[in-house]
């Protein structure tokens, strides 16, 4: 008898047990925060919030995420500690380890990075690289300006934040 006759058809029953045999159920559901609220009387507030505003009626999702994480930093960089309304109140987002007394919290002293990558091309991927960059307008101008020279429309953008683990308390 060959491996290939052992092999049955996966069922409802057997996808359930194999989860939970994994332990998959166990683990903690990541919450997500809401968006961030814009602090009354706040030039750069309204700013972002009309920006994050324009992005939704657009239903451009990757913009709408670029505004939050500007708005969230800006909050963090001029806001912190105002007791208005909880901006420097808001309890960031953790995950648990089960077992191990620590939890994932973004990283306050690092900047996110952008990137894009053109992904256009006739037969092979042009593979054009804007470079890292803290700020997303830098990168949409590479992309503009790449466009402009080739022609290309298409590109996979890219976020990335850092991340530590914290003892619990």
């Amino acid at each position: 008898m060959t491996d290939e006759q052992h092999i049955e058809p996966g069922t409802t029953t057997s996808r359930r047990a194999a989860i939970h045999h994994s332990g998959l159920h166990l683990l903690p559901a990541t919450v997500y925060p809401s968006p961030p609220v814009p602090v009354p009387d706040c030039a750069t507030c309204d700013e972002l919030a009309e920006m994050r505003r324009t992005a939704r009626t657009e239903a451009d999702r990757s913009r709408e995420a670029d505004a939050n994480v500007l708005l969230r930093r800006h909050q963090r960089l001029a806001h912190t500690g105002d007791g208005e309304g909880g901006v420097g109140t808001e309890k960031p987002r953790r995950r648990v380890f089960r077992y191990v007394p620590y939890s994932i919290v973004q990283d306050g002293s690092a900047e996110p990075e952008y990137e894009a990558r053109c992904v256009s091309g006739d037969e092979h991927d042009c593979g054009a690289v804007s470079g890292r960059h803290p700020d997303p307008a830098k990168v949409e101008e590479w992309q503009r300006l790449h466009t402009q020279e080739t022609r290309h429309t298409r590109y996979r953008r890219c976020f990335a934040d850092y991340s530590v683990l914290e003892p619990q308390a």
